[in-house]
């Protein structure tokens, strides 16, 4: 039987702060991180997350289920200025920093789909989702460096929606890496920009 273990990964951090911030950080291992109306039955290939010990956790945040490892990159933001009328621009300002600190690396054909996907060539490398709380925002995105897409395929099944632009395709069809696109990527050039970006 899979164990639900509490949400306690470092951005947790950020939420005990009164004050707007960005934290940048990579996954020390894998884990797969269920949406926060998702649920072990409907989202996991359990075996598989058994067999190789994948620890899980439920992340207070909406979209659905995500694979963390130590080849992704996670991008954490919390808003206390942003109003909460205003969550379109504020996901769109998000994600404009990651598509700016990855233009910077000379990433090409980036484009938003769906309700707050990331695009390249067509293929997803970037998922967000967002956390509503009394008085502020809080973003969190995955950027796909050069995880496998077998892991993904692995772990997570097919989600019970989707955005039109899937049009039905699997995980093997519909993600990418940046790696994969034949790009590579510095780590700590990413965060430097990444934070450069959130602070002009």
């Amino acid at each position: 039987m899979i164990k639900l273990e509490k949400y306690n990964l470092p951005d947790i951090e950020i939420l005990k702060y009164n004050e707007s911030n960005i934290l940048v950080w990579q996954p020390d291992k894998t884990y797969a991180i269920l949406g926060q109306r998702d649920n072990i039955e409907s989202a996991l290939n359990q075996e598989n997350i058994l067999i190789d010990n994948v620890i899980v956790m439920q992340r207070p945040s909406g979209g659905h289920s995500v694979i963390l490892s130590p080849n992704t990159l996670v991008v954490s933001i919390i808003s206390f200025q942003s109003s909460l009328t205003e969550i379109k621009q504020f996901f769109r300002n998000c994600n404009n920093y990651i598509i700016n600190a990855l233009k910077d690396q000379g990433v090409k054909n980036l484009e938003i789909k769906g309700v707050s996907d990331i695009v390249l060539n067509g293929k997803k490398i970037v998922g967000s989702s967002m956390y509503r709380g009394k008085d502020y925002l809080f973003f969190h995105a995955v950027i796909n460096i050069s995880e496998k897409v077998e892991t993904i395929a692995k772990y997570l099944k097919h989600p019970d929606t989707e955005p039109d632009y899937r049009k039905g395709r699997n995980h093997l069809e519909f993600v990418t890496s940046i790696l994969a696109q034949s790009y590579k990527i510095n780590i700590k050039v990413l965060k430097s920009s990444l934070i450069q970006h959130y602070n002009n």
